[in-house]
């Protein structure tokens, strides 16, 4: 099946596909439009930069206060990181769901009643 702009333009289906029936298989050659495209951007490409409108984007300095500040950042950052490995957590073992409140209270009631 031909896409329709294919069908429409007949003419880029013929350039996609430049195949000279014969002995060799040429069909896995390469395309003539990819090579006369890279051509001309080579061509474009070399004109720029005998013209100088090449312009490579320069990288601003970091200013000094700012990597002073992140360094101290990441000072404090890691003392705090030490500060909070030091603190030991109780682990609260009584159950926090509000049904597992509701049944351990009945069973303590029942515990109550059964003395």
């Amino acid at each position: 099946m031909i896409a329709a702009n294919y069908r429409k333009f007949p003419e880029a289906l013929a350039l996609q596909m430049p195949l000279r029936f014969g002995r060799a298989l040429v069909w896995a050659l390469s395309r003539p439009t990819t090579r006369i495209l890279r051509a001309i951007r080579a061509e474009r490409g070399a004109a720029f930069k005998a013209a100088g409108r090449i312009a490579y984007p320069v990288k601003p300095a970091t200013p000094a206060w700012v990597l002073e500040s992140t360094s101290r950042a990441r000072k404090l950052a890691k003392a705090v990181k030490q500060a909070c490995m030091a603190i030991e957590f109780v682990v609260w073992t009584k159950p926090t769901n509000p049904y597992a409140k509701h049944v351990a209270r009945m069973r303590a009631a029942r515990a109550a009643t059964a003395q």
